[in-house]
């Protein structure tokens, strides 16, 4: 089965699912979002790619295509900060989270798994 993005939450003794692909290339624990209900460790979503098998459907789901990572990342990012890449060094230099960029970046990873 292809690799897939999606948002997971940890299991409840707060380890990584087996689920997440876990190699160097992928993508995992990103963009963390407030979960509407659940104690932690499973009170936040994370962005991530999964390793292919079946996702357990109370902790994981699918996010389908690139827009759909974007609209998602647009819903709860829009007063995120990242460091400016045009003053390395400098962590005071912050300018707006580009949900866009981060979505390309994570989709090509995707992309290069699934390749």
């Amino acid at each position: 089965m292809a690799k897939q993005m999606m948002k997971y939450k940890l299991n409840s003794n707060g380890t990584i699912p087996s689920f997440l692909y876990l190699g160097n290339d992928g993508v995992g624990g990103q963009w963390p979002n407030t979960a509407n209900a659940g104690a932690s460790p499973q009170d936040m979503w994370l962005v991530g790619i999964s390793d292919g098998s079946t996702l357990p459907a109370d902790q994981a789901e699918v996010i389908n295509s690139k827009a759909d990572l974007v609209t998602y990342l647009n819903s709860y990012t829009s007063t995120w900060k990242q460091p400016d890449p045009a003053q390395p060094g400098n962590m005071d230099a912050q300018i707006p989270f580009d949900q866009q960029a981060s979505a390309d970046w994570a989709w090509a990873r995707l992309d290069a798994l699934n390749s």
